[in-house]
């Protein structure tokens, strides 16, 4: 199964401000939320155990979180201070996804150019070499992101029709403890586009595409074209 969950946050109070600080902060939060399907044994990635994808779209009101998994979250541990949920399944709208149906669709992602590792290429991101590091990567922007995402979108079951393409703030998580921080440069393509593998679609959809799930990229969101 697939489902959707919607969290709006209420900004007055503290709580909903430090969850929304920043990616990593979202992702903690929901791991929490669902935690109740992790045993507990610790696992390399949770993320990917529970399906779950995220990201942060504007609604009327303010910032809106949307989030995927494969199994419904504890919204009971939501707790006072963050704002409200609600829930839907997915699993019908997908199943039924066929060949040739126009679809609109969403998602918010980090286009990059995988480079090789070198002195050179580490100065060219205003980086150091680092041991241990196999390669790096050169965000993209502009016209080369949204090629970025023609090329995917091929390959994940959509024929594109329509690519908008809206450059967002960086996802980021501040690190500590001895980790690294994060910070990804996102883009968000919206746009109109016609089913050409409705498997691949269904697959794109679960698994998300591209790099950075655990900040709030790479959840590809679909909606009937006539909605």
């Amino acid at each position: 199964m697939t489902w959707l969950t919607k969290i709006t946050p209420d900004l007055s109070s503290r709580r909903a401000r430090a969850a929304f600080a920043n990616a990593g902060e979202l992702h903690r939060l929901l791991i929490g939320l669902a935690s109740t399907h992790l045993g507990e044994e610790r696992m390399p990635s949770p993320r990917q155990h529970t399906g779950l994808l995220f990201r942060v779209d504007e609604g009327r009101s303010g910032p809106v979180l949307l989030a995927q998994s494969h199994d419904r979250l504890d919204l009971t541990r939501v707790g006072d201070g963050i704002g409200e949920a609600a829930e839907r399944d997915l699993s019908s709208f997908l199943d039924g996804l066929e060949k040739g149906r126009e679809v609109r669709y969403r998602l918010a992602a980090a286009p990059s150019k995988r480079l090789g590792k070198s002195e050179k290429n580490a100065e060219r991101l205003g980086d150091r070499a680092r041991a241990g590091v196999h390669a790096y990567t050169r965000p993209l922007y502009g016209a080369d992101a949204e090629q970025w995402w023609r090329d995917r979108a091929g390959r994940h079951g959509l024929d594109l029709r329509e690519v908008l393409s809206t450059g967002l703030g960086p996802a980021l998580d501040q690190g500590g403890s001895g980790r690294r921080g994060v910070r990804l440069h996102m883009t968000r393509f919206d746009g109109h586009a016609v089913v050409s593998d409705p498997e691949a679609v269904r697959r794109a959809v679960v698994e998300g595409v591209g790099r950075g799930k655990s900040f709030g990229c790479g959840m590809l969101s679909l909606a009937p074209a006539e909605w």
